[in-house]
């Protein structure tokens, strides 16, 4: 308790000495939030908390000039856990220079990059470390090192990425939540690249659009960002392996009236795990200013990985089903709920549910759960059935 407590001032001297910093030339912004997790059930491998208090910052902090045409971004992030030691920890989200001239755009540094259309999988996107104790949806990414050009004319945006440096994928402690009978020891991580981290891995897009459909194609060549989990010798934890990928992708989404129709497509080929292709394709109709000016939108995703039961998710054949709840008010209320249904068990996996509004300029509440009803037998899912969580936040911006 004592550590927690020291961690809280040194959070809250963080914010103190931002608000110094928001004197410095440029803009200063950031958000503070304080997040309450409870988890429905003990853990079924000794981590048996079921409360989790913790504290996060996010501040960041711009200079531009040249008409903004030149900026330079600095995003540290920083997180206080009560439950998992693991959880606690810094990232540098974004330490960026972005320089525009005619039809050229650089960014050279720590930053991040999103590919992909689909709500309830990240298929293509690559670039990016997932941030895993963070949250297990995969939505919370790692900084990464980076340079990246971009060239923009009548036949699309086109991107080259070099990434000199290899981030590892964060993973739960032993008092954490999300993680199966054996502890993940990120110390004994093993590369079977020879460069290990330093491996340059590369990628290049071009993104286009025509009328009301939006389109990429991506290529992705170097260290694969899901590492193999192996048990050690001694039989004490396990041991992440990470080996050499190659990928091509396509996402694409068609807006036809009220509907969104999107897909993503992926080929990828693994140093462990051979080759494979998987797909997430679905819709979304919105009825749009359906009662006094809310949106409701109905979302349909259908998920396919041929690698059918050595899909590490599980989900190789299963359909997502959700609801969007937009009030279009003042505060900007949002409500999301879905669920994954597997066709070969016949059951609901889980069921996820995302909700905010702002209180004020400054102020922000948001809830969030996650809730495991069926996961598939010998899937990651299953080792995690027990951890379904329900999630309060309130954020402050500044």
């Amino acid at each position: 308790m004592k550590l927690f407590l020291k961690r809280i001032l040194w959070i809250l001297g963080i914010v103190y000495n931002s608000s110094m910093a928001a004197r410095l030339p440029g803009e200063f912004s950031g958000e503070f939030i304080i997040e309450n997790r409870g988890y429905l059930k003990s853990g079924q491998y000794g981590n048996s908390g079921r409360h989790d208090l913790s504290f996060s910052l996010q501040p960041e902090f711009t200079v531009a000039w040249d008409q903004d045409r030149k900026v330079i971004a600095f995003e540290p992030f920083g997180r206080i856990s009560s439950l998992d030691n693991e959880r606690s920890h810094v990232d540098i989200r974004e330490l960026s220079f972005v320089g525009s001239w005619d039809l050229f755009e650089v960014r050279v540094g720590i930053s991040k990059v999103f590919w992909g259309v689909a709500e309830s999988q990240h298929l293509v996107d690559v670039i990016n470390q997932t941030d895993l104790v963070e949250s297990p949806d995969g939505e919370d990414k790692l900084g990464q090192p980076m340079i990246n050009i971009a060239y923009v004319n009548d036949f699309g945006n086109f991107e080259i990425f070099l990434l000199p440096y290899f981030r590892e994928r964060t993973f739960s402690g032993t008092d954490g939540r999300f993680r199966g009978e054996l502890v993940v020891d990120t110390d004994k991580t093993v590369y079977l690249s020879s460069d290990k981290q330093s491996h340059i891995d590369g990628a290049f897009r071009w993104s286009h659009y025509m009328g009301e459909m939006d389109w990429a194609i991506s290529y992705f060549e170097g260290t694969d960002r899901v590492p193999e989990l192996k048990a050690k010798t001694d039989g004490t934890g396990l041991e992440p392996i990470y080996g050499q990928a190659k990928q091509v992708s396509l996402e694409m989404q068609y807006i036809v009236g009220d509907w969104l129709l999107k897909a993503e497509f992926l080929s990828k080929d693994t140093e462990l795990y051979g080759a494979y292709w998987a797909s997430v394709t679905g819709f979304e109709y919105t009825f749009a200013n359906c009662y006094k000016g809310m949106d409701l939108g109905i979302l349909y995703e259908y998920l396919y990985d041929d690698r059918e039961s050595f899909a590490r998710s599980g989900l190789d054949k299963a359909s997502f089903g959700g609801v969007r709840l937009a009030l279009n008010d003042e505060k900007g209320f949002v409500f999301l709920i879905g669920s994954i249904f597997d066709h070969q068990s016949g059951h609901l996996c889980n069921t996820f549910l995302e909700s905010s509004r702002r209180i004020n300029e400054n102020w922000k509440w948001a809830l969030e759960g996650i809730f495991f009803e069926h996961p598939k037998s010998a899937s990651f899912l299953e080792q995690v059935k027990r951890d379904s969580y329900l999630q309060a936040s309130l954020s402050f911006f500044w």
